[in-house]
């Protein structure tokens, strides 16, 4: 009953022993009609919604808005509900589901099969063998408008440096909890590290949280991109190990999630997604193409695309870079990669300017990989506006403004070193602003500040009042505003101008590796982003009061522990978010 996932996997494990004579990745584009459905089932006194899909009218993903199901009797622990296989045809639908804990306790908690019978408008769950609840299935086909024009999200830093989003201009809701699903990608992806599993506690792997790193999604012209790396399973674990490995022989997924937990390689894995409906509109698998690593206490950067001028830019873990046609999948070029990935050391991902994409300090054409420049000192790039033309300025140990155009260097500083700026996703930048986070001479606290860059160089233009500490302080800018996450405290707004304290919201105090973006007049606060729980709240951005109620996933849920969060990407009123097992989209459009 778990043939197809099964099938897919071991054809995934086949294609990664012939990874050295690979010199090019395997592109799969899905053939056949695509459909979507939302079903509403009711029965056992409740209500709660399930998607469907389908190719050519066989299933090929499910997702129940609730981990619970009626008829399940008490549980305890982080609940998940997994799919491991789907049958059927579009008249009746069977999901094999696995209810699991991935925390205290760790363990599988039921086998459940839930069958949809589309044509006869019923439903029933049978958990562990026995029958537990039926009920009643209604609903149809859902068709959703494709994301518009310009609508784009092109890095982690949204439409340009500052974690803000391109303007949407329209309505939308004032209550995430009002926040309507609208899909699941076809394509599945691996668990980020806030849910991820650990040395420590590795049978964890065999209940949905084998990891695949945490880079966030990008979007242009319709299409979503994400990046993540699926354990090749190229090794067969001896001695305690493989008497960890046994504990899972009865189930074909457990086995085969806990056997990849072992690999020394894995697979780089980059799907684009239709923005409208989640189907996939191309996937390329790169075998044994970086090094695997399993951890849930990730502390660095997640290399995260970029995407313009049609084409995609992946980075991996490995400090790969790898350039795909955005439209069709095929690999235009490649790079480096094809190493072990070091613990808590990735870059952030690169920009791309024009025809150059910069990564690192290195600024190499875009169609074709040539390197045309190269600064002195490695850092991280940030596209900036200064004097109506686009600069990259590179932050790092010796930062640099280059013209990305022609390679030319304006100047060189120690400014991250000799001020302490905090550099792993941050600073952000507007304009001719670069706003960071620096630790106070006794290490005890720190402040924000921005700096005016030009082409001459880079000074302080001022820094906060207020002091707090914050190991990695997260920050937003839109419109000649900053927003700062401080840790143990509401999130404050300053005026990107002068520095002052225009207000602040006590009440959404903020924990480790927090995340805000702004799209238009309102703020997206997610207070916590690291230990595996994901909550967003929504903040008028001008007179920072809270709107409505808290975004609480219907989905499995992750984060990325530490130092750089996961992207909550909101363009043409859709908030897409990466689970724990695929991406996520909800409906923030005002009816």
């Amino acid at each position: 009953m778990y043939s197809n996932r099964i099938v897919w996997l071991l054809g995934i494990c086949l294609f990664g022993t012939l990874a050295l004579a690979q010199e090019k990745p395997l592109v799969s584009k899905p053939a056949g009609s695509y459909q979507a459905a939302w079903f509403t089932l009711e029965g056992a006194g409740e209500s709660w919604p399930v998607f469907v899909a389908w190719r050519d009218g066989k299933p090929v993903q499910f997702w129940s808005t609730r981990h619970k199901l009626p008829g399940v009797g008490k549980t305890e622990g982080s609940l998940k509900l997994l799919t491991d296989n789907l049958a059927g045809d579009s008249n009746k639908v069977s999901a094999e589901l696995r209810l699991v804990s991935i925390w205290a306790p760790i363990r599988r908690l039921a086998l459940q099969s839930l069958t949809l019978d589309v044509a006869g408008g019923g439903w029933t769950l049978v958990s562990d063998g026995k029958e537990i609840s039926q009920g009643t299935l209604k609903g149809g086909t859902t068709v959703n408008a494709p994301i518009a024009a310009g609508q784009d999200w092109p890095s982690f830093y949204g439409a340009m440096t500052g974690c803000a989003g391109p303007s949407y201009g329209k309505p939308m809701i004032a209550d995430l909890s009002q926040a309507m699903p609208l899909w699941r990608s076809e394509a599945d992806s691996l668990s980020g590290w806030g849910t991820g599993v650990d040395a420590r506690y590795a049978d964890r792997a065999a209940h949905g949280t084998l990891c695949g790193g945490s880079s966030s999604p990008v979007v242009a012209d319709g299409i979503v991109y994400l990046y993540h790396y699926r354990p090749s399973g190229d090794v067969m674990p001896e001695g305690k190990d493989a008497e960890v490995l046994a504990k899972f022989k009865v189930h074909p997924v457990e086995h085969d999630s806990m056997r990849r937990f072992y690999s020394k390689t894995a697979d780089v894995v980059v799907t684009a997604i239709d923005g409208a409906t989640g189907k996939t509109v191309w996937q390329s698998v790169s075998p044994s193409k970086q090094g695997n690593y399993q951890t849930h206490k990730w502390r660095g950067a997640n290399p995260t695309p970029a995407v313009a001028n049609g084409v995609l830019v992946v980075a991996d873990y490995s400090r790969g870079l790898h350039a795909y046609d955005a439209k069709t999948g095929e690999l235009k070029w490649t790079r480096g990669g094809a190493n072990s990935v070091q613990k808590d050391s990735a870059p952030v991902g690169p920009v791309i300017s024009g025809s150059v994409v910069v990564y690192q300090n290195i600024g190499l054409d875009l169609h074709t990989g040539r390197e045309l420049w190269k600064t002195p000192k490695d850092g991280s790039p940030r596209r900036m506006i200064i004097g109506g033309k686009e600069r990259v300025l590179i932050v790092g140990p010796t930062s640099s403004l280059v013209d990305p155009a022609t390679g030319q260097t304006f100047w060189t500083s120690d400014v991250v070193e000799k001020d302490k700026l905090r550099t792993v996703a941050m600073p952000v930048c507007e304009e001719d602003k670069m706003v960071a986070y620096f630790a106070t001479t006794d290490a005890q606290t720190g402040k924000v500040a921005a700096y005016t860059v030009t082409e001459t160089g880079i000074k302080r233009a001022w820094e906060s009042e207020q002091a707090t500490w914050d190991e990695n302080l997260f920050l937003a800018i839109s419109k000649g505003r900053v927003y700062a996450a401080h840790r143990d405290e509401g999130p404050r707004c300053l005026d990107l101008a002068t520095g002052k304290t225009l207000g602040a919201i006590p009440e959404l105090k903020c924990g480790s590796n927090s995340s805000l973006i702004v799209v238009d007049d309102r703020v997206f606060c997610q207070p916590e982003g690291q230990h595996g729980r994901q909550q967003i709240h929504l903040v008028n951005a001008i007179n920072l009061k809270t709107l409505g109620g808290v975004f609480t996933p219907r989905h499995n849920d992750t984060t990325a522990y530490g130092q750089m969060p996961l992207a909550n990407v909101v363009v043409d009123g859709r908030l897409i978010v990466r689970g724990m097992d695929g991406l996520y989209c909800y409906d923030l459009r005002k009816p």
